[in-house]
């Protein structure tokens, strides 16, 4: 069942404020909001605005058609904003795992560059974007006939196209082939630029999702002319990152006061 739920903070109403638009993971098939009010609720203390969305999770709906639900989600979160004291014009989308692989497909298909362009930034905390690479990552470890990645994607036939690494692969060298014509370019040239500046995080001690798939992500990102900054901890297990929120005044891991912060910026 998708959904929205939005954690202000009680200091009172600042237009001024940043919104966070987060994306849960579960393999696709699995996560509810409720799981992540520490997340919101410690950002709604922090003076971050924070909408938690969720999506309907496979079988019933497959990975394409989660994005969609999230570019809705996100749209309904922007139009609202300011009814939920946040500044559209501040607002972050951040996924963590599969919510980052969802959030990264959203902006793809975003085609006309309505809700992208609306964003400040794009943050990914260990997400997948090579769905090809981590398949074999899975099947290395004896979990991918475990996993529901390879069958919410529709089979592996379909992971290139379910890859954002691999579509903005594709596009860029497209783009710099000459032989092709100039609709082609344009198609490539929406595709590069649906992309807000990108913030990646992830860590050495993950062994969910090996931080490859950030790095690889990251350099292709440059590749195509995207503002992006790739951030890796040498601490943090995988589940951490958005599960591992305290109440004020619990200190926070240093990947979290380094989100705080930047969704100050």
């Amino acid at each position: 069942m998708s959904g929205m739920e939005a954690s202000m903070s009680g200091k009172g109403v600042d237009p001024s404020v940043p919104m966070a638009v987060f994306v849960h993971g579960g393999v696709w098939s699995s996560g509810e909001r409720w799981q992540f009010a520490p997340l919101a609720h410690r950002l709604a203390e922090e003076g971050i605005v924070t909408a938690v969305i969720s999506y309907t999770l496979y079988p019933q709906k497959s990975a394409k058609a989660q994005s969609e639900e999230v570019l809705k989600a996100l749209k309904c979160a922007i139009m609202n904003a300011k009814l939920f004291g946040a500044d559209a014009n501040r607002t972050y989308l951040v996924g963590h795992s599969a919510g980052s692989h969802l959030c990264a497909m959203a902006l793809l298909l975003d085609d006309e560059k309505q809700e992208s362009k609306k964003l400040k930034s794009f943050v990914g905390m260990c997400g997948v974007y090579n769905i090809a690479t981590h398949y074999e990552y899975e099947d290395k470890r004896g979990v991918a006939m475990l996993s529901t990645m390879g069958r919410a994607m529709g089979g592996q036939d379909k992971f290139k196209e379910m890859s954002p690494f691999h579509i903005l692969e594709n596009s860029s060298s497209s783009s710099s082939n000459e032989d092709n014509n100039n609709n082609n370019n344009n198609n490539n040239n929406n595709l590069m630029t649906s992309f807000p500046t990108t913030y990646l995080f992830t860590s050495d001690a993950d062994i969910v999702v090996p931080m490859r798939e950030s790095e690889d992500f990251h350099k292709t990102l440059r590749k195509v002319g995207v503002q992006t900054d790739l951030k890796v901890y040498d601490h943090g297990t995988h589940g951490e990152f958005a599960l591992g929120f305290k109440k004020h005044p619990k200190p926070l891991k240093v990947f979290h006061r380094d989100l705080i912060e930047l969704l100050h910026s």
